[in-house]
């Protein structure tokens, strides 16, 4: 399809001279580009947003009839403008782990989340968010957490049930709950795996209706919509609806456009662009899906300088950082063989943390100087089992994340 957009494109500039003027051709439709074709949807690439915004509202039309007509079908047409630029002419990349990939997909749930960085008052205080795999939930998420004012508590379920099963065991349970209470914003993600677990359920259920009663924030990430949930509880399915409820759906083309051009950075304007446009075009899937599609298309070796999304050195090296200032121990400490308990305590934070960033336990290992897989998941378990028995190594853990 992209094909033949680019193919079409030169008689339909020759009809939008003839039928709009040439003055006005030269003037805002000349450097028109057609970005992809989707679903009988044309998007066009305007050179800046002012020039966006005048064929939007004043050529618009005008481009549908002469692409429908050319095309043979009835098509609608978008513009976008294009990414900005830097002073040396390189374009900046506009998609970041501190500036997700906004587009129609998902643009429900980033406007909830802003709106809630930014102090915003919302009608009601639990919001669902739910999509398929590798849409980018836990990615908005983690976008909150690393821009939210205040410490949020953060839980995937998976974690959240390991603590549930010993301080059940050891007949803490209400003492979990007061903690989880708290009026700092909780977050849990991959709620769907709590199908087929009655008391976890029964507890998340009774700690949503009490945080709502007190008007305290829950934010709740699932693969699946509540009532898809399999083995789910009526009552927390019921709760779970009576939030804010928003889909997120797969990339939108310009979602894939923006998120390939970030990946490659300048060549996709330049010299690659023909090649980021029809990936685009071709993999209609979700974010790993894109990110895969793209590596293997980087037949010269990656780019000097790419996102943190695919470099773990970079994701090592900021918690590394981040750790460090925490527990206040020198990196040379942290990477070094050292046994102190301080020392010590700082790596298996490090490991965990790095883990829950989605680093392999072998990059991780990698990364700490030579340390094993093996090692790597003991530290990370270790983490684990404290965090299920103390608050204190929790509220730690949350604090760092």
């Amino acid at each position: 399809m992209l094909d033949l957009l680019k193919q079409s494109w030169t008689v339909v500039q020759d009809a939008l001279r003839r039928e709009a003027g040439a003055a006005v051709y030269d003037s805002w439709l000349a450097e028109l580009r057609p970005l992809l074709m989707e679903r009988s949807v044309v998007y066009i690439e305007a050179k800046s947003k002012m020039v966006r915004d005048r064929v939007q509202r004043l050529f618009k039309p005008l481009l549908q009839q002469v692409l429908s007509h050319e095309i043979g079908v009835p098509v609608q047409v978008i513009v976008q403008d294009a990414p900005g630029h830097t002073s040396n002419g390189l374009e900046r990349l506009e998609v970041s782990p501190q500036q997700p990939v906004v587009d129609d997909a998902n643009r429900t749930a980033w406007l909830v989340l802003k709106s809630l960085l930014s102090g915003s008052e919302l009608p009601g205080v639990l919001f669902c968010f739910h999509g398929p795999a590798g849409v980018g939930k836990s990615f908005l998420l983690r976008h909150y957490l690393e821009n939210a004012k205040r410490s949020v508590v953060l839980f995937l379920l998976p974690d959240l049930l390991k603590v549930f099963q010993v301080v059940h065991y050891e007949q803490r349970v209400e003492e979990l709950r007061l903690e989880l209470l708290t009026d700092r914003p909780l977050v849990l993600d991959e709620i769907h795996r709590i199908s087929g677990k009655p008391k976890l359920q029964a507890f998340v259920h009774a700690l949503i209706q009490q945080r709502q009663q007190f008007g305290r924030l829950t934010l709740i990430a699932s693969r699946w919509h509540p009532k898809d949930i399999r083995d789910l509880d009526d009552g927390l399915c019921s709760t779970m609806l009576s939030g804010f409820v928003a889909k997120i759906d797969l990339p939108s083309p310009l979602g894939r456009l923006r998120y390939l051009r970030a990946l490659d950075g300048a060549p996709s304007r330049n010299g690659r662009a023909h090649a980021i446009e029809a990936m685009a075009q071709q993999v209609p899937g979700s974010y790993p899906e894109l990110r895969h599609a793209w590596t293997l298309s980087r037949s010269g070796g990656l780019p000097v300088k790419y996102l943190e999304l695919i470099d773990p050195g970079r994701v090592f090296a900021r918690v590394r950082d981040r750790v460090c200032d925490r527990i206040g121990v020198s990196e040379q400490e942290i990477l070094g063989k050292g046994q102190s308990r301080r020392v010590s305590q700082a790596r298996k934070l490090l490991a965990f943390l790095c883990v829950q960033e989605g680093l392999s336990r072998a990059e991780v290992g990698r990364f700490l100087t030579g340390r094993t897989r093996a090692a790597v998941s003991y530290m990370t378990k270790s983490v684990a089992e404290q965090m299920s028995r103390s608050p204190e190594i929790r509220a730690l853990v949350e604090g760092l994340l």
